[in-house]
């Protein structure tokens, strides 16, 4: 049952993954026709063909290798004004007139080389804001949709000792519970502290806090009846951390810290949806986490070249390959999380992947996204300043001749894609 859990899990993010290169795609698609220009394929992975078909114009299918996508645009290349004999001038006008043979009569004007440099930019930003939208979509969907597990108001547990031992039994002599001296029981589901009513759990440790070192008044619901308790929390400091789990320091250098009620109890955890504004405001800064990952890739990738040749750890919230988030989607599946929580981590987990293709393809190298929209700029830029000052217009530029920066670009993230994966197999992240 295990295995099949884990193979599910596996089978729903490459679905996953499948739907967000396709939509990543249907978002250069859809300006691109609407612009009129000629989409000769579209094509969801690389390498050989596994199925396609044809709707008007346009091819559209699967490649074997899931992992990527393009469409295939008339006219990427415009014609060569004068012959480039630069180092790789073969290889460009080889590329260039491949390209170029299937350009017919009625393209004219259709091409993508002709498109504005408005219109170009468009075309190339909407892949990009379809994962970016995506990504927030899902995140949405599984923090306001469907929650988060969450302390509840409900004992499951009461320890009759704070400290306890392996076993979870208390050792001789050791003194009772705040918990088990004011009487909880498990089944116990608090409703006021100190006259308060209360929703969250963290309005409970407020409530005890206001009381510090004194007895707090505690009211709960048992079998649906109204129970008074008095209470007195043993109060032990704790450090504080941010959000990304550093301890906090102040001014000297010394951890900052607070105090903190201990009950002895062990809280039965709850869905707890968030709003749609906390929602939202989590999926903006994961974007900005993932720029600034992406900002220390070089540094990500000599940690994983470390950590695979067994010279140092794996950073758990390092870099991952479509392996490593398949690996992690299993051992979701097949843990004894509730299934809503399940399907919201795996949601979860595919907003993030989608946020990290968003901030990814804005990378300014060709063949990403976001070095063709750089182009474009430039473009808009050149043809400005010589209607401007040269008095003519210089026309597009020629992104034939940027083919060996792109391909070199393309043989580094291959490599980097080999590597991850290598190291998703030898070394891999875990969840435990």
């Amino acid at each position: 049952m295990d295995i099949l859990l884990y193979i599910l899990g596996i089978f729903a993010v490459i679905v996953g993954i499948a739907l967000s290169i396709g939509l990543h795609e249907l978002g250069h698609y859809l300006p691109a026709k609407k612009f009129g220009v000629r989409v000769k394929q579209f094509m969801v992975g690389f390498g050989p063909t596994v199925k396609s078909w044809r709707s008007g114009e346009t091819e559209f299918g699967f490649k074997a290798i899931p992992l990527g996508g393009y469409i295939l645009m008339t006219g990427m290349y415009p014609p060569e004004k004068k012959p480039y004999r630069g180092l790789f001038s073969k290889w460009i006008n080889e590329a260039r007139a491949a390209e170029r043979e299937d350009v017919q009569e009625s393209d004219a004007g259709r091409q993508f080389h002709q498109l504005p440099p408005y219109k170009k930019l468009i075309i190339m930003l909407g892949g990009p804001v379809m994962n970016f939208l995506l990504g927030m979509l899902l995140i949405a969907i599984a923090l306001s949709g469907i929650g988060t597990m969450q302390q509840g108001l409900t004992i499951q547990k009461v320890y009759q000792c704070v400290q306890v031992v392996d076993d979870g039994s208390c050792e001789a002599d050791a003194p009772k519970s705040p918990a088990a001296l004011a009487g909880l029981l498990p089944g116990d589901t608090v409703i006021e502290v100190n006259g308060n009513p209360v929703t969250s759990w963290n309005e409970v440790i407020a409530g005890f806090n206001e009381q510090l070192g004194k007895p707090s008044n505690l009211v709960v619901s048992r079998s649906g009846e109204r129970t008074e308790l008095s209470i007195t929390p043993v109060f032990m400091e704790r450090p504080l951390y941010d959000a990304e789990g550093k301890a906090l320091l102040n001014a000297e250098g010394v951890p900052q810290t607070e105090f903190k009620p201990l009950l002895g109890v062990l809280l039965e955890p709850e869905n707890v949806p968030l709003s749609l504004q906390d929602s939202l405001a989590y999926g903006l800064n994961a974007t900005g986490a993932t720029f600034r990952f992406i900002l220390t890739l070089p540094q990500q990738v000599w940690a994983v070249t470390s950590s695979t040749l067994g010279l140092a750890e794996r950073d758990p919230n390092g870099a991952v390959s479509i392996v490593g988030v398949g690996q992690l989607a299993g051992e979701l599946s097949q843990s004894e999380l509730p299934l809503s929580a399940k399907i919201a981590s795996l949601l979860m987990l595919l907003g993030a992947l989608n946020l990290a293709l968003f901030a990814f393809n804005l990378i300014p190298l060709l063949p990403l996204d976001g070095g063709h929209a750089i182009g474009a700029v430039y473009e808009s830029l050149k043809r400005s300043f010589g209607r401007i000052f040269l008095k003519r217009d210089p026309g597009p530029i020629d992104t034939a001749r940027t083919l060996p920066l792109a391909y070199g670009v393309w043989l580094v993230l291959i490599a980097v894609g080999v590597l991850l994966i290598l190291a998703d197999i030898v070394n891999p992240i875990t969840l435990g």
